[in-house]
């Protein structure tokens, strides 16, 4: 029975409240990794001001903890995120900057040396990243982009979001983990995991998202 899974998508899709309720309906456990507004251990730097350097630094950082997180859980868990999900953020803040002015993609933009170098470092994190995937989830839930951000200062734009998928769906699928996409509000979403997974359950999902909205 599925019991690895990671709930994947860019930010603000609602990854977090969908795997802290899925945690609640299952009873599996939940894992994440450091927050993105805390790249260095915290000290609150914004994220225009990080430097190429510190960048791959939060993004090692967070797969050194999702790998221990994940391992203390050897009978399962629901990881609010994954190792592919840091990655694409990296890269994507790296070529594109946090607030990226258009939807041209990825590719066609351009790079200087000193960003490409950086690049080709974050590229071969992505790579450990999904040989990691492989072996590491049963199944992968992809979040499209449905919602707004809710937050009035987030740390990347609207562009930025609908540029993460580009990146992030193949490498998904280079994975050969089950990738499936879940659309609708957040219980629709949870019906069809349960459906899909088969894992029990031990509380209902009206009780699970009432409890962690209420958190």
């Amino acid at each position: 029975m599925t019991q690895r899974i990671a709930i994947v998508g860019a930010y603000g899709s609602g990854k977090t409240l969908l795997a802290k309720a899925l945690s609640e309906v299952t009873g599996l456990p939940y894992t994440q990794g450091t927050a993105m507004r805390e790249p260095i251990g915290g000290e609150g730097k914004h994220i225009w001001n990080w430097t190429e350097g510190e960048l791959l630094q939060l993004t090692v950082k967070r797969f050194a903890e999702r790998t221990l997180n994940e391992a203390a859980h050897p009978a399962g868990f629901i990881s609010d995120g994954s190792m592919i999900h840091e990655w694409v953020f990296a890269k994507l803040r790296l070529v594109t900057g946090p607030t990226p002015g258009t939807l041209a993609s990825v590719d066609s933009r351009y790079r200087s040396e000193v960003t490409a170098a950086y690049e080709n470092v974050a590229d071969n994190i992505g790579k450990l990243a999904v040989r990691h995937a492989k072996t590491a989830y049963d199944v992968l839930f992809h979040l499209p982009i449905e919602f707004p951000m809710s937050e009035e200062n987030p740390p990347i734009n609207e562009n930025f979001r609908a540029l993460s998928d580009e990146v992030l769906l193949p490498a998904l699928e280079e994975t050969g983990v089950p990738v499936h996409t879940v659309s609708g509000t957040p219980a629709m979403r949870l019906e069809k995991i349960l459906k899909i997974t088969g894992l029990p359950t031990v509380v209902d999902i009206d009780k699970a998202l009432e409890a962690v909205q209420g958190k």
